[in-house]
Formats: C-alpha cells, structure tokens, sequence
C-alpha cells in the first residue's frame, strides 16, 4: 500500500488511504518516510527538444 501524507506538527496526515485497506484508529504500523520533490514551478512546463542536424554549423549556415 502506498499512501502520500502531510506532516503537521509531530503528526503525519494521510491524504488518502485506499478503501479496500482496514486501517483503524489505534493500529501499529510501520511507516517509511520519503520527501517528495516539488516541482520548480507551479505551472506545467515541456522539454524543448532540439534536432541534432540543426546543431550542425554547416546545416545552420547551409543556403536554401
């Protein structure tokens, strides 16, 4: 079972747990913590990908 929480003083909120889990207040279990990256921006952002011909001099300079 994988399940992303939040960390709010000496606790840890889970988000979502999913329903087929039976998960009870009071149950040990063993947690395993891993930070989660955030994205450098908060707006979707794409590669640019760049031709391998186009870094070329003599495609760059080549007359049409």
């Amino acid at each position: 079972m994988k399940v992303q929480g939040v960390i709010k003083g000496s606790n840890i909120v889970l988000k979502k747990v999913p329903v087929d889990e039976q998960l009870h207040e009071g149950d040990r279990v063993e947690v395993i913590i891993l930070p989660l990256q955030k994205k450098p921006y908060r707006f979707s952002t794409f590669k640019l990908g760049v031709k391998k011909k186009y870094l070329k001099r003599e495609e760059i300079y080549a007359r049409s």
